[in-house]
């Protein structure tokens, strides 16, 4: 790593060590950010020293803390001390294990896959049922610890179960999005003869995407893992595009979007469906600029700002 990039990173950790001075309810999350910055910085006495004091806040957010700290030792060879982490974090209660999926995914990258397995079954025990993939319902919740978990069984030789075959129907679910993203952006580059200069998604904030998912539970899933940043990985690339001067992205509307097929009929599972209303939507307003600023409200709807959340350098993949 260069030193100018050493710099960077320092910068960016004392700065967000500032935010959680300044933010006191998020005091626990910004931490963890300026923890990872300092662990890349080569940092690594400043980073513990934040995670232990994540630690003593407690809730789920020490949980990813005992997480980070199992992932240091793992890399300084203090085996030992890792796995103590990773029994101290089995220990706490349920609510704080919201990083069951990502020790799956650490003990996976190890070659330790019966305890990766232990991991990722925790983390789909965890979820809601309902939560599990419906075909042709769009990028899923429970879908990442199902493909880990599938990942596991086969290196162990287990046979195909239930939930691996719930797996599958979550990677059809998303080789399908992944798929619409390339239609949109096929089809952003074949009208840019016509209408050059700007683009317009339809996207749906989270709030309106879990009501989607309760009205149409076939078509849109109530909780949805990683689509935000399919997303904006595809807006990030069409921004590149020379030509393109302006994106646009229309909100939908649960409301709007039931009224429109009463007035207009059509299966809501169908793309020309959601276009055509996305197109009424434009003309009643409900229409935002993309990129919003790095410190106003990020599109997606989670009330952070737009540089912590689909905004942050690590979002595209």
């Amino acid at each position: 790593m260069s030193t100018k990039s050493v710099v960077e990173l320092c910068a960016q950790a004392q700065e967000l060590e500032q935010d959680a001075a300044r933010y006191p309810d998020e005091r626990g999350e910004i931490l963890l950010e300026a923890a990872h910055q300092w662990n890349r910085a080569g940092q690594v006495d400043q980073a513990i020293a934040l995670l232990h004091e994540v630690l003593t806040l407690g809730g789920e957010d020490a949980g990813f803390a005992r997480l980070s700290l199992a992932d240091i030792c793992f890399e300084q060879g203090a085996d030992s001390d890792a796995w103590g982490h990773l029994r101290a974090l089995e220990e706490m209660e349920p609510a704080s294990l919201g990083p069951a999926e990502l020790v799956g995914e650490l003990l996976e990258r190890r070659g330790e896959y019966e305890a990766a397995l232990h991991w990722f079954d925790r983390a789909v025990e965890a979820m809601d049922v309902t939560a599990l993939p419906k075909p042709g319902a769009g990028p899923s919740l429970a879908a990442m610890p199902l493909f880990g978990r599938q990942r596991c069984r086969a290196k162990l030789g287990l046979p195909v179960d239930d939930l691996d075959r719930a797996a599958d129907i979550a990677e059809d679910n998303r080789r399908e999005f992944a798929d619409r993203l390339d239609r949109f952006a096929a089809a952003s580059r074949a009208a840019k003869e016509s209408r050059p200069s700007e683009v317009q998604m339809l996207v749906w904030q989270r709030a309106e995407q879990q009501a989607a998912g309760q009205q149409w539970p076939d078509v849109f899933a109530a909780d949805v893992l990683r689509e935000y940043a399919d997303i904006e990985e595809q807006l990030r690339k069409i921004a590149d595009d020379p030509h393109i001067t302006k994106i646009n992205l229309v909100l939908g509307s649960v409301p709007g979007f039931a009224e429109y097929l009463r007035d207009n009929g059509g299966d809501p599972a169908q793309e020309s469906v959601r276009l055509a209303y996305a197109e009424q939507a434009v003309t009643q307003g409900r229409l935002i600029s993309w990129p919003p600023g790095r410190n106003e409200l990020c599109w997606c709807g989670s009330a952070r700002k737009y540089k912590k959340c689909c905004g942050a350098p690590t979002t595209a993949r």
